[in-house]
């Protein structure tokens, strides 16, 4: 039975009709329902079961619903940072020599022996420092047609796509797929003012 969004448990499920009364008489022919569980439309696959517990000898209420629950798995990622270093500067000799000589005045900071991670941590970060310092960040090639505008509308879209990955609460996970696609739109929007 449905009753608004909610639905009473003790008729989605057949059990012989004591199973589901709640009180009945000494002569055996009055019945009487006064306990029920209700549950909201949404979750009524997680109810399993529900019936009366005759055997109750207690003042409270003495039904039984059995509801299988999934806890929902939080998925974090950290956000991935890219560092593509123009690897075409090292054709130089210049700047390979320098790349060269930085890398070995590193190489005494690396710690010996204690953890593997530890080690990584150093070395990993020794080479990106020196890439940072002696080849620069890659820079994507920017197509002629599309306005400073036009790009700063990409970024505010990139940072919008990044809130996606990064929303915890359920506020934050609607909202942010919103505006993503408001800026999706904006950005095509203003691609195809460019084009013309």
């Amino acid at each position: 039975m449905v009753i608004g969004d909610l639905v009473i448990g003790g008729s989605l499920f057949p059990h012989r009709p004591v199973h589901k009364v709640t009180w009945v008489s000494r002569d055996g022919f009055t019945e009487n329902q006064i306990d029920h569980i209700r549950i909201s439309r949404k979750w009524r696959r997680s109810l399993l079961d529900v019936r009366n517990k005759r055997s109750a000898d207690i003042a409270s209420d003495h039904l039984i619903g059995e509801i299988r629950l999934r806890i929902a798995r939080i998925h974090r990622q950290e956000e991935k940072i890219g560092r593509r270093f123009n690897t075409r500067r090292l054709e130089d000799a210049a700047v390979r020599r320098s790349f060269v000589e930085e890398l070995k005045n590193h190489v005494a900071d690396i710690p010996e022996g204690g953890r593997v991670e530890d080690q990584w941590t150093a070395i990993k970060n020794t080479f990106i420092a020196t890439g940072e310092n002696n080849l620069g960040k890659l820079r994507t090639q920017r197509k002629q047609w599309i306005t400073d505008d036009t790009w700063k509308k990409i970024e505010e879209r990139w940072d919008a796509k990044a809130a996606i990955e990064r929303a915890k609460t359920r506020g934050a996970k609607a909202a942010a797929p919103q505006r993503y696609s408001a800026l999706e739109k904006e950005v095509k929007r203003s691609c195809r003012r460019d084009i013309r």
